[in-house]
């Protein structure tokens, strides 16, 4: 049993690397498709770096409260970028065409804050 949750934590270590398909995003600078701006959504996959770290065999209070701390702390990372991203979006209207990156970056922002703040927390 030991050894089936060593071989799940490296391949959850692992899929951080897909996170590197988000540089695909950047071919919207060649083609001017704007399909290709949600590529940068890939980015979120990085947090599987941070998740891969953390050793925990049995879950216990401590985990589930930081859990549960690591989720209202990404809420409010979300409220707080679609609040700029409803102000922005009414104000510049240059913002609409990038719309899409902007909602893919969101995405991959409020992954990496649940990580790397679940991360932290079980760390300290």
């Amino acid at each position: 049993m030991t050894s089936q949750k060593n071989t799940f934590r490296k391949r959850n270590w692992q899929m951080g690397f897909l996170g590197f398909l988000g540089c695909m995003g950047f071919r919207y600078f060649y083609t001017w498709d704007p399909t290709d701006l949600s590529w940068f959504a890939f980015f979120a996959y990085f947090a599987y770096f941070w998740l891969g770290r953390i050793h925990v065999d049995v879950p216990d209070e401590r985990y589930y409260a930081d859990v549960k701390e690591a989720k209202a702390f990404t809420l409010n990372v979300l409220l707080g970028e679609v609040a700029l991203l409803f102000i922005l979006g009414i104000l510049w209207e240059g913002l609409r065409e990038w719309m899409v990156v902007a909602v893919a970056i969101c995405f991959a922002s409020a992954v990496l804050a649940y990580a790397i703040r679940l991360y932290y927390l079980e760390e300290k």
